[in-house]
């Protein structure tokens, strides 16, 4: 009996100073608990030079034959242009030189059902047997543009209302016909890869005018569309373009 007392007196002695020690030294863990949440920040959105366009438009022909009129809702163009901004160091920030680069497609959807064939010249041919949903010219350019453009606050460029006039040439690199129509209850789309006597190059006038990221754009081509005595009915046309451009960055 006396045996058992002093065994558990001596564990008693052992446990004790260890349970107190627990309590006065409470574990890492339960401090982390307290400890409030850090919170991971963001990364800021990198700054990239320069500015990025996206131009919605729509084009109008001059000078064009009235077998071959077009419809300016169906006639869209869309052009990705990168500029780069040079601040000229006289202006106090307001005007900035803007040389760039990018792609300008450009579709022309005929009025009446009718094509472009190109055999020896040019011709336009009727669809008279087909039911004809769409039928258009696409013509895709390099381009390369230059603007010159006035901020009126150069200390907020992004918000700012602007001005810009410049001028644009470009190379075609690819150009066909597109024809949809219906046939026996099914859609059907032929597509001809050809030259169709396009201007191999075009070159013309630019214009822009808008407040922040939203811009009213104006082109004005001085090239004709195809090459002098090569297109439909010796034709002559020049286009006029007119749409809204979105800034990316």
């Amino acid at each position: 009996m006396i045996q058992k007392c002093l065994s558990l007196l001596l564990v008693s002695a052992i446990c004790l100073p260890a349970m107190a020690g627990d309590k006065e030294n409470p574990k890492n863990t339960s401090k982390a608990k307290l400890e409030p949440m850090k919170i991971r920040k963001r990364n800021a959105r990198p700054d990239i030079p320069g500015t990025l366009l996206v131009e919605l438009g729509w084009n109008i022909l001059r000078d064009n034959p009235s077998e071959m009129e077009i419809g300016t809702l169906g006639s869209r163009t869309f052009n990705l242009y990168y500029f780069y901004n040079i601040e000229l160091p006289f202006a106090s920030g307001r005007f900035e030189l803007m040389p760039g680069f990018g792609v300008g497609l450009d579709r022309y959807r005929f009025e009446d059902d009718i094509t472009l064939a190109s055999n020896n010249d040019v011709e336009i041919v009727e669809l008279e047997d087909l039911d004809v949903t769409k039928s258009m010219l696409v013509s895709n350019y390099f381009d390369v543009p230059l603007e010159l453009r006035f901020y009126a606050n150069p200390n907020d460029k992004k918000r700012s209302f602007k001005v810009g006039l410049g001028f644009k040439a470009g190379i075609r690199f690819s150009s066909h016909t597109k024809v949809k129509y219906e046939e026996d209850g099914n859609n059907v789309i032929e597509k001809e890869k050809n030259i169709f006597g396009l201007n191999r190059f075009r070159y013309g006038v630019t214009g822009r005018i808008g407040i922040g990221g939203i811009n009213f754009f104006y082109y004005q081509s001085l090239s004709e569309l195809f090459e002098s005595g090569e297109g439909p009915l010796d034709s002559a046309a020049t286009n006029v373009t007119v749409g809204l451009s979105f800034r990316g960055f």
